[in-house]
């Protein structure tokens, strides 16, 4: 079998908006209880309990995401894991369709500029992690990737695309 393999995962930090959601969440719940509580409302309350079910249940497993990569024959594959619990498939790329493979900060990155590019970010948010891009193009429009590959993702692709894969 001569095909490549291999796959690498970072969890997102969470960052003060995730904070502010999740505490804001949980007092409008208090004050809905409360405030059903007060004017004599059992509806309210029961409202303000399946609120509370439905945050801890569906809304704050997905504040906590976790990104996989898959980096099988050329092709990287991205999901996004919610809660340590459901993965979703979010994006496909082909390497043969990739115009540069390379370190965040680097020369070849930084020429395409950050005006007319869509970015979608698949990293940790860690100003420490070492990060890589990926400029292509979906649909006429150019995209930058931001991620966090393993080295041996990086040696991989660097095989598959020389010329458009860059190290450090």
């Amino acid at each position: 079998m001569t095909g490549s393999y291999t796959e690498a995962s970072v969890k997102r930090k969470a960052t003060a908006s995730t904070y502010i959601a999740k505490a804001g969440l949980i007092i409008l719940i208090i004050l809905l209880f409360f405030l059903g509580f007060l004017i004599n409302q059992q509806i309210i309350m029961v409202l303000s309990i399946g609120l509370g079910c439905l945050a801890g249940f569906y809304l704050f497993p997905r504040l906590s995401a976790e990104y996989e990569y898959i980096f099988c024959d050329g092709q990287i594959d991205f999901d996004r894991i919610n809660g340590g619990e459901s993965r979703k498939h979010v994006l496909r790329v082909d390497l043969d369709n990739v115009e540069v493979l390379a370190p965040e900060k680097s020369q070849e990155i930084l020429k395409y500029g950050n005006g007319q590019l869509r970015v979608r970010d698949f990293s940790s948010h860690d100003p420490n992690a070492k990060k890589y891009c990926i400029i292509t193009s979906d649909e006429s429009n150019r995209v930058k990737i931001v991620f966090e590959p393993s080295e041996k993702m990086i040696e991989l692709a660097k095989q598959k695309s020389p010329r458009k894969v860059y190290v450090e």
